[in-house]
């Protein structure tokens, strides 16, 4: 039984509004510029202007109603099905693989086809991992700590070779930066950090620079006028959807570098159209709602009554977060070209159901919070207690 039960300084409360406000915000956003960056394109495709749109509100509507269940289950509970989410992980990135299961798009394997929709197991694996770390690392403490980061470290590196055998190298590499902050903000040494850095160096360079498409993404990055119409052609796309949207934009809808012009607009690059849309403006106020989004969770961390619920809010905080600072470092020349859609506000119904469920979560730790003035009166009993 842990501290805050025994002294009754865990309160079950309200959920955090403003959290819930700027994830509502971002998601009604993102259905307007999912409207507008794939209307074009679905009515040459499908004869709709609409099709991508009535797809996404469906994702919108199911993503809404999880959060607004996950939000009223008790954030301890999953430290119990810990094992079932790991099982279940493995399975579902191994079914994946098979041939004839796993759906295939553009040479990856990352998806499984129900038919009607398609479903990305990584984008829920990762919200498992942050479940399992966060109970292994927020457990009694023990002086023994290569042991204790040993088995972690090893789910995580099957998973992570699993991901690259799809192939997809941003999620795999998400998935590691994520282990890797709730290896450092649950209290392990940073120099074991540091020497687990310096002996991965030989395999990054094995992953990048010995595979051609990822080298000539890299070199494409560092200078993409070389191969403009080739691997910089992507990113240099997305320069001019910036510069044509100037201050505040061309104006929702009447941007030209989503048609034909810019790869993926409704998805990965999205937030090139709201550059062009809405200009400096619009894409100032989606880094500050995400900023925002960001601050909500950070002070719900620190309000958490329990290590788990502090870790757990962290993991999920920053795997979300990440996920929205890669897309737009992607999209505006700051890293190489990947993969990796904007969370909330790109289409596609794995990625927004997986961070409303992981937002869910986030809004269940905010109903707790430490009554400061019970706290202290409990201190001599947590002094007896640890």
């Amino acid at each position: 039984m842990e501290l805050s039960e025994v002294t009754g300084i865990r309160r079950r409360r309200d959920p955090d509004l403003f959290l819930f406000a700027v994830v509502f915000a971002l998601s009604g956003f993102g259905l307007a510029m999912c409207y507008s960056a794939s209307a074009v394109y679905a009515m040459s495709q499908f004869g709709d202007a609409f099709y991508f749109f009535k797809r996404q509100l469906v994702w919108f509507f199911a993503g809404l109603l999880i959060l607004l269940a996950v939000q009223f289950i008790d954030y301890r509970i999953y430290r119990r099905y810990t094992r079932v989410m790991l099982i279940f992980s493995f399975v579902l990135l191994l079914i994946v693989l098979l041939p004839g299961v796993g759906h295939h798009v553009k040479g990856a394997a990352r998806w499984i086809n129900f038919g009607l929709f398609s479903f990305q197991p990584s984008e829920f694996v990762k919200v498992f991992l942050v479940v399992y770390l966060v109970k292994i690392f927020s457990a009694e403490r023990t002086e023994n700590h290569v042991a204790r980061l040993l088995f972690p470290l090893f789910i995580v590196a099957v998973m992570f070779v699993l991901i690259m055998l799809q192939p997809d190298f941003s999620t795999a590499m998400e998935l590691l930066f994520v282990a890797a902050v709730v290896f450092f903000v649950s209290g392990f040494p940073f120099l074991y950090m540091v020497t687990l850095f310096i002996l991965s160096i030989p395999m990054f360079y094995l992953l990048i620079y010995q595979v051609d498409y990822r080298r000539e993404r890299l070199l494409a990055y560092l200078d993409p006028w070389k191969d403009r119409f080739g691997n910089g052609y992507h990113i240099i796309q997305s320069f001019i959807a910036f510069k044509k949207g100037g201050l505040l934009g061309l104006g929702m809808g009447f941007g030209e570098q989503k048609i034909r012009r810019l790869p993926e607009p409704h998805t990965d690059f999205v937030f090139a159209v709201i550059a062009e849309e809405m200009g400096l403006a619009g894409t100032l106020l989606t880094v500050a709602l995400f900023c925002f989004f960001f601050m909500r969770v950070a002070a719900l961390a620190l309000a958490a009554p329990d290590d788990f619920g502090r870790l757990l809010a962290v993991g999920l905080g920053i795997l979300i977060a990440a996920q929205a600072f890669i897309n737009m470092g992607v999209v505006t020349g700051g890293l190489p070209t990947t993969g990796i859609p904007l969370p909330f506000v790109s289409y596609g119904g794995s990625s927004f159901l997986s961070s409303m469920f992981a937002v869910g979560i986030l809004l269940n730790i905010s109903r707790y919070r430490i009554d400061e003035e019970k706290t202290k009166q409990a201190a001599p009993i947590s002094e007896v207690l640890f």
